[in-house]
């Protein structure tokens, strides 16, 4: 049986379309259907056809990339408002990469041709999708600088701290992140991370409980995570 889907929000009061006019709001939705995931499930694949681009309406989602040997990398966390399956955008074919459902989730999923020729004709649009990607270009420039140039103990400290700020977007409290899913994205090990996060909690820095962490003291993971 096919699960009722219920928002509490309208498109129009979600953080991407959060400013927009009605009339784009109400084309874009002309186009948009919705669909729920559990969790665990798998959204996308590597070299499935880029035939959708996607918003979070409810619930987490990550996006993935695995080496030949299984290790694997993650890219991004998404919450609600965030995009996915943008890559279209490049004429892009087949996906490179898993984008996979955290906990139950709600997606918007609207057909590239539709994306495509909605950015084409609208400057609000087109203006949004040009903030998210030069935005996403920032934070992914930061990740490899962070690679490079930091200790692991930064490197999880500046993890930590994007999650977090994340998560008071939507005024939402402890983070929901297993250690392995932050060694993915940081591009380190479970068993370093895990000695890591130890570490923080003993100095008071973040609090582990019941599969949850709480970032107790954000500004020492600032500075933490601006240290070499």
């Amino acid at each position: 049986m096919r699960k009722q889907i219920r928002l509490a929000l309208s498109l129009q009061e979600e953080p991407f379309f959060e400013g927009m006019s009605k009339t784009v709001v109400a084309r874009v939705e002309t186009y948009i259907y919705h669909r729920q995931f559990d969790t665990r499930q798998i959204i996308y694949f590597p070299d499935d056809s880029c035939d959708y681009v996607y918003w979070v309406r409810e619930g987490r989602v990550k996006v993935t990339r695995m080496s030949g040997d299984g290790r694997e990398l993650t890219f991004r966390h998404l919450i609600a408002g965030d995009m996915l399956g943008e890559e279209c955008l490049g004429k892009r074919g087949k996906r490179g990469d898993y984008a996979e459902a955290m906990t139950p989730t709600i997606l918007c999923l609207i057909r590239t041709e539709d994306f495509c020729r909605l950015v084409r004709e609208e400057a609000e649009l087109t203006s949004r999708v040009a903030q998210v990607l030069c935005q996403r270009v920032v934070e992914t420039e930061q990740v490899l600088a962070d690679t490079v140039f930091c200790s692991v103990r930064s490197r999880v400290a500046s993890g930590l701290l994007r999650l977090y700020r994340r998560q008071q977007e939507q005024d939402a409290g402890a983070l929901r992140v297993t250690h392995q899913e932050l060694a993915n994205l940081i591009g380190s090990t479970r068993e370093t991370t895990t000695a890591v996060l130890h570490g923080l909690r003993e100095e008071g820095v973040v609090s582990i409980a019941n599969r949850r962490l709480t970032v107790l003291d954000p500004i020492a993971l600032e500075n933490l995570a601006h240290t070499s």
